[in-house]
């Protein structure tokens, strides 16, 4: 019955009874193995999946119906021959697969491409296992092939429709966005089309024109024009349809729009073109420029008002000019014609004064008393003319600036011993005693006459002023760079109200102890004059009826006149507070007025640093947190600039940066909340050792009373 087996049979017979394969089989034998492999066969050829037998070498051994049917070989034409259905680039990867089956792995699902008769690609999965003999030897291989085109043309048709609804819902996305960005624009936006019809607005559009979105949609954008506008603006928009690139609108030109009630506003319109399935698409952005308009027309009047006074400006300073040419001639006049009276005047003073001097000289023989009190009224008179005419002369230069100072060095005691020889007899007179406290060995680099004038001006004051029996004193000390001097008198006093006006020309403050008004009232204003030209200070401290205290400084030596020093010595240390809070700058002045410190306050660093150069302070408290010029930065400068570098500054602030601090030159760095006890000891801590004594010393003195 074996003769009748076909190769399919056999194959299958071999694979499925391999021992009884290789002997002689009787027919009884035979027909259990037939009815087999029949089975076998049916279902073989009955599977709709390709099966194929391969040797070790890949050959085909068998080939079932759907394996015809799938690839489009006869069994007949692979029989014996290599697998054709492998792609070319894919035949190293198929020995892999053999190798790996003939070593007895099996492969399950195993999706790949396999090619046809007719050269076109199949998706395929492939099921394949080893074959074995009797003795369990791999002889080949078995292959099971599913052709999966249909189901990998379902899957990409899906991810195809997938991306495809995922491409229209970011379109439907991008879509909404535009019109949210387009709803939220603060300008107007409309669409216009080639035919210059509106085919889309926003609601600033609405808004502006006065039309709802109804409305306009589909009307010509000539409805929104001015009407005198309206017969140009057709060609107007061809031509820019003719060469569509985005710009503004009617550049250099004032534009105008009307709204729905016909009322007209100025407009910048800008123009971008864009091409739309419908054709050539222009955008248009409209902003209502009223209100810049109008401050252009107020920016344009006031240019004109700023011209015309400019104008007016230039006029008044020629006229200025003029005017100050006609004062320099009037002054040059003046100082000729004082120069010339000196002269006039002097040469009969002189012959009066001398002469009168003479008489008096030799009145005791020669005249009654009544001649010699005539005598008297005579050089009195004179002496007092002269006075008139030295102190005219006087103020005269200084105002003129031709006063120059001679400056030497001098010992003060020795300077005010001279004005003092002519001073004690006035205060004999009116038996008024004069003190003097100057420290010997006390040297002044100034001009010694004009020095000793300011001592006499400031002494025959005080006896003026002073009633009999009364007392006047004159003190004198030095101290940081600086001579600090001090008149005082128990005279009659000056209202607060005078404290300045006293330094003026020709200014008399009241009638002295006689009951009549003595004197210049030139005095004081050329005192304070040749104080402030020694780059001094001179003020009054004074009440009525309990006398006057004038105090005045001048550098001690030729470094300090030239650095420019301007700061006084002080009685009280003088301390910068430098704090933009008002709270914390208000907390810091109480602590520091209450413990006997002069207080000065600013808000900013720039102010911070001006002021110091100004006044030199004693010490500066200084917040790093400020507007504008920072702390740090504004200790660096004060570092930097000699004339401030040696101030000590104590930094208060909220930020912790205390190294940082002391490293920039800090003398102390206190962090807010700030005690006054910590405040006042980092202050003390500060100040040099003879400003602490010195304040120590005027705190018990105030507690003990005046001692003069």
């Amino acid at each position: 019955m074996s003769e009748n087996w076909d190769n399919k049979s056999l194959f299958l017979a071999r694979i499925s009874a391999p021992l009884r394969m290789n002997r002689q089989l009787s027919d009884d034998q035979d027909q259990p193995l037939w009815e087999t492999v029949q089975r076998l066969h049916a279902i073989v050829e009955s599977s709709p999946l390709a099966i194929i037998a391969l040797d070790g070498e890949g050959r085909v051994q068998m080939w079932n119906r759907s394996a015809e049917h799938m690839f489009g070989w006869k069994e007949e034409e692979v029989i014996g021959q290599p697998l054709p259905t492998i792609p070319p680039d894919l035949q190293e990867e198929f020995r892999t697969h053999v190798m790996a089956r003939m070593q007895g792995e099996i492969e399950s699902g195993f999706e790949t491409t396999r090619l046809r008769k007719d050269g076109s690609a199949a998706d395929v999965s492939v099921w394949s296992a080893p074959l074995s003999d009797s003795d369990g030897k791999i002889t080949g291989i078995m292959t099971a092939t599913a052709d999966i085109s249909g189901r990998k043309r379902a899957e990409r048709e899906k991810a195809e429709l997938q991306a495809s609804e995922e491409a229209a819902r970011a379109e439907a996305s991008i879509e909404r966005r535009y019109r949210k960005l387009l709803e939220a624009a603060p300008d107007a936006i409309l669409e216009v089309d080639r035919g210059g019809y509106i085919v889309l607005v926003n609601v600033q559009a609405e808004k502006l024109f006065g039309y709802t979105r109804s409305e306009l949609l589909g009307k010509a954008v000539e409805c929104l024009i001015p009407t005198r506008f309206q017969g140009l603006h057709p060609t107007h928009r061809e031509n820019y349809f003719g060469h569509p690139v985005m710009r503004p609108m009617g550049t250099g030109l004032d534009l105008y729009a009307k709204r729905a009630d016909g009322t007209e506003f100025a407009v910048d319109v800008t123009l971008s073109p864009y091409e739309s399935d419908g054709g050539g698409r222009v955008i248009c952005v409209v902003r209502d420029v009223t209100e810049r308009k109008r401050a252009e027309e107020q920016i344009r009047t006031l240019n004109q008002h700023l011209e015309q006074r400019g104008a007016e400006l230039v006029k008044t300073n020629k006229e200025l000019e003029r005017q100050n040419r006609e004062v320099e001639k009037v002054n040059r006049l003046k100082d000729e014609f004082l120069a010339s009276m000196s002269h006039e005047l002097r040469t009969p003073l002189n012959s009066i004064i001398g002469f009168s001097d003479l008489l008096a000289e030799r009145g005791d023989a020669q005249f009654t008393p009544k001649q010699k009190r005539f005598i008297g009224h005579i050089q009195q008179g004179a002496r007092h003319l002269l006075e008139l005419i030295n102190d005219i002369l006087d103020l005269s230069k200084i105002e003129s600036g031709h006063l120059e100072l001679k400056y030497e060095d001098f010992d003060v005691s020795a300077a005010l011993v001279e004005v003092l020889t002519t001073i004690r007899p006035m205060a004999a007179s009116k038996n008024i005693e004069v003190a003097a406290n100057v420290p010997p060995g006390l040297i002044l680099y100034a001009d010694r006459l004009r020095f000793k004038q300011v001592l006499y001006n400031l002494l025959s004051n005080a006896l003026k002023f002073t009633a009999a029996a009364g007392h006047v004193a004159i003190e004198g000390s030095a101290n940081d760079g600086w001579a600090a001097f001090l008149v005082s008198d128990t005279g009659i006093g000056i209202p607060a109200e005078e404290h300045e006006a006293i330094f003026s020309s020709f200014h008399q403050v009241g009638t002295t102890t006689k009951g009549v008004r003595e004197g210049t009232g030139l005095g004081l204003a050329i005192t304070k004059r040749l104080v402030e030209q020694h780059g001094g200070k001179i003020w009054v401290e004074s009440e009525p009826g309990k006398g006057s205290r004038f105090s005045f400084t001048i550098p001690l030596t030729r470094e300090s006149i030239e650095t420019g020093i301007s700061t006084e010595p002080r009685e009280t240390p003088l301390v910068l507070v430098v704090e933009d809070e008002g709270a914390a700058q208000e907390l810091l002045v109480s602590h520091l007025e209450a413990a006997g410190y002069r207080v000065i306050t600013v808000s900013s660093g720039a102010d911070a640093v001006r002021a110091a150069s100004d006044l030199r302070p004693d010490a500066i408290t200084l917040d790093v947190l400020m507007p504008g010029k920072n702390g740090w930065q504004t200790i660096q400068e004060l570092k930097q600039t000699p004339a401030t570098s040696s101030i000590p500054v104590i930094i208060v602030s909220v930020v912790e940066e205390r190294k940082k601090g002391l490293s920039m030159g800090a003398a102390d760095y206190l962090v807010k909340p700030v005690s006054k006890d910590n405040l006042l000891d980092a202050i003390r801590r500060s100040l040099p050792a003879s400003r602490s004594r010195g304040k120590e010393d005027r705190q018990r003195g105030h507690e003990e009373g005046p001692g003069r």
